[in-house]
C-alpha cells in the first residue's frame, strides 16, 4: 500500500465522519452565535443566560463529535467497514483526529473572536476581560482534545464520559483559580488587554496538554497491528 493510497483512504474516512457530525457541529455553532447575541443585550439576565449557553455549546461541540466518530463507530458495529479498507491504525487515527480538530477548532475560533469583539464593543464590559475569556476558551479546547484522544485510543464510552465529567470539573476549577489570581483579577476591571505571566502560563499549559495528548494517541495507535 503506497502513500497515495493512504492519503486517499484518510480523505474517505474524513469525508464520512464530516458528513456524520457536520449538522450537530453547525447546530452547536449556531447556539454559540445565539449566546453571543444574548450577551450583547444590555440586561444582566440576558448576559448571564448567554454566558451559560456559550459554555454549554462549546462543551457540546467538543464532546458530541468525538463520541459520534470514535466511540460510536465501535458501539454501532460499523468498524467492519473500516476494517475492509486498505488502511492502517495510524491512517485511521490521523483521519479521526484531523476531522474532529477541524470540526471543533473552526467554530471555536470564530466564537472566540466574536466573544472578544463583543467585550471590546460593549462599553460596560472592560477589555481586561478578554484574557480571562481566552483562558476559559482555552480550557474547553484542551479538554475537548483530551476527550477526543481518549475516545480514539480507547473506543470506550464509559472512559470517554468519565473524561468529559472530569473536564467539566476542570473548567470550574480553572474559572475559579483564574478569576481569583491577583494579577488577572486586577487587570479584569481595566481597559487594557494584559497578557500577564499567569495568563500566558495557562495558555502554555493548554498547548502542552494538547500536543502531548495528540502525540501520545498517534504513538499508541501506531503500535497497533489491527483494529481488533
Amino acid at each position: 500500500m503506497n502513500k497515495k493510497t493512504n492519503v486517499n483512504m484518510v480523505r474517505i474516512l474524513m469525508r464520512k465522519d464530516l458528513q456524520l457530525v457536520a449538522a450537530p457541529a453547525l447546530t452547536y455553532f449556531a447556539g454559540g452565535v445565539l449566546a453571543l447575541g444574548l450577551m450583547s443585550v444590555h440586561a444582566e439576565g440576558s448576559y448571564y443566560a448567554g454566558v451559560v449557553l456559550l459554555i454549554t455549546a462549546l462543551m457540546a461541540l467538543g464532546f458530541h463529535p468525538a463520541i459520534a466518530t470514535a466511540v460510536g463507530e465501535r458501539k454501532g458495529q460499523t468498524l467492519a467497514f473500516v476494517m475492509s479498507l486498505p488502511i492502517t491504525p495510524t491512517d485511521y487515527t490521523v483521519a479521526k483526529l484531523a476531522v474532529n480538530l477541524l470540526v471543533f477548532f473552526v467554530p471555536w475560533t470564530l466564537l472566540l473572536l466574536g466573544c472578544a469583539m463583543l467585550i471590546h464593543w460593549r462599553a460596560d464590559l472592560p477589555d481586561g476581560l478578554i484574557p480571562l475569556a481566552v483562558i476559559l476558551f482555552g480550557v474547553v479546547a484542551a479538554s475537548s482534545v483530551v476527550i477526543l484522544c481518549v475516545g480514539v485510543a480507547t473506543e470506550s464510552m464509559p472512559l470517554t464520559i468519565v473524561t468529559q465529567v472530569a473536564s467539566n470539573l476542570a473548567f470550574q476549577g480553572v474559572m475559579f483559580s483564574a478569576s481569583n489570581n491577583p494579577q488577572i483579577k486586577a487587570a479584569m476591571a481595566g481597559d487594557v488587554v494584559a497578557w500577564s505571566p499567569p495568563v500566558l502560563g495557562y495558555l502554555g499549559v493548554y498547548a502542552c496538554i494538547i500536543l502531548l495528548a495528540l502525540a501520545a494517541t498517534v504513538w499508541a495507535q501506531s503500535r497497533k497491528t489491527s483494529f481488533l
